[in-house]
């Protein structure tokens, strides 16, 4: 692979676009959900498709129904709303701030076009006509404005489905080329902070394009109604499944990401009586993206690993040339699932930056959970083992090391 590039520290603070907040209605929740009692619910759902300047997207509008009768069936009170302009999702905003220090939990989905700049995320009426990267933040609903109120809630989920093909970023970022300007959108959304108890999922990994899908719903409406339903199934582990019916349903093309630093277990359905639910063993979680990569662009790694596990990352080329990546290039968060999460981002302080001499063809990027007192030896007979593993295409699982077994989870990219 490459050495570690210093990459041009890109971060920014998040600012509000708009004076924004989300108010729901509250209501009782049905008395047959034994593990909400009196915990007040409210789910709201967004989809916009009938747009007036990028053309129809009419899934968004199917998985908004989707999504809202999946929400009513676990016994939130729903309020689904469809093809907005701003004024009226700036009003669904407005609603909920009068009322969301009153709320126990609260859930947003939004299907629909989305887009970020500089580094923010910005959700799409359907009359936004966003004729130059100027407009964006007058034209647009900043996601940033709904994540400060949801803080305000004990326990918050927010799902963006919003990273579908955006004829909107495509226009402005070249306008802004033919300008001589550096395009400062781009399709896709970027990575969201989370505070609190509040689960943030995207529909497809940061600065990616998800599927529309081609059967009347989004791959990810379809998963995370059908996974919502699911008894006795804790909020964290319930998304993995979404993300393996995903990674199915587009044989790996799309993959959603969570960020989470919940402490709070939340169930959407228990079972008769609550019943205490079966926990699943914390597994590793690891996006590497894109899939392919060219001179000057960056692989992006985030990987969710269990706290009994020390990990060592590495990139493997086709050649069998091993680069190790040390952890201080990492960026660290202490989640609440028993997990901490590495991540190398694009726009991040260290980036994993392709230069001239890299290895082309098919890379393997990851880690193995170390054994205590590995030695040098002990090491290259890991990285064989490991090596024939991935020879057989087998990715991810554990090995084998005298009487130690050692947990690896990798992927493969491809550089052009």
């Amino acid at each position: 692979m490459r050495g570690i590039q210093d990459s041009c520290a890109r971060a920014r603070g998040w600012r509000a676009t708009l004076v924004l907040c989300l108010a729901l209605a509250f209501a009782a929740l049905p008395g047959w959900l034994s593990q909400a009692g009196a915990e007040s619910r409210f789910a709201l759902v967004i989809g916009n498709g009938d747009y007036l300047k990028a053309g129809d997207l009419p899934n968004a509008r199917n998985d908004a129904d989707l999504v809202a009768a999946a929400f009513k069936a676990v016994g939130f009170e729903t309020e689904l709303l469809k093809d907005l302009d701003e004024d009226a999702m700036g009003a669904a905003v407005d609603r909920l701030a009068e009322r969301a220090g009153k709320l126990d939990v609260v859930a947003v989905y939004y299907a629909g076009h989305g887009m970020q700049k500089d580094g923010q995320n910005f959700l799409i009426p359907v009359d936004a006509e966003l004729r130059s990267i100027s407009s964006v933040e007058r034209e647009t609903i900043g996601l940033q404005s709904i994540v400060d109120v949801l803080e305000r809630v004990p326990i918050s989920l927010l799902f963006l489905d919003a990273c579908r093909n955006n004829p909107f970023a495509e226009q402005l970022a070249d306008s802004a080329v033919s300008q001589g300007r550096s395009a400062a959108v781009s399709r896709g959304l970027a990575v969201v902070r989370p505070v609190g108890d509040m689960l943030i999922t995207f529909a497809t990994l940061p600065n990616t394009v998800a599927s529309d899908g081609s059967s009347g719903n989004s791959p990810f409406a379809r998963a995370l109604s059908k996974e919502m339903k699911t008894p006795d199934t804790e909020v964290s582990v319930l998304m993995k499944r979404v993300t393996s019916d995903v990674l199915k349903e587009t044989n790996g093309e799309q993959r959603p990401q969570q960020l989470s630093q919940m402490q709070r277990e939340f169930y959407f359905v228990r079972g008769a009586g609550g019943a205490a639910p079966v926990r699943d063993e914390v597994r590793s979680v690891l996006s590497v993206y894109p899939d392919r990569v060219k001179n000057g662009e960056e692989v992006a790694l985030v990987a969710d690993v269990p706290n009994s596990c020390q990990p060592s990352f590495f990139d493997l080329s086709a050649g069998g040339k091993v680069t190790p990546i040390p952890q201080k290039f990492f960026k660290q968060v202490v989640l609440g699932n028993g997990q901490t999460r590495f991540e190398i981002s694009p726009g991040s302080r260290y980036g994993l930056v392709v230069q001239e001499q890299d290895e082309r063809g098919k890379h393997t990027l990851g880690f193995f959970c170390e054994p205590a007192g590995l030695d040098r030896d002990g090491k290259i007979a890991l990285l064989k083992a490991l090596a024939q593993r991935f020879g057989s295409d087998e990715l991810q699982g554990q090995l084998a090391l005298g009487e130690q077994k050692v947990q690896f989870h990798f992927q493969r990219y491809a550089i052009q």
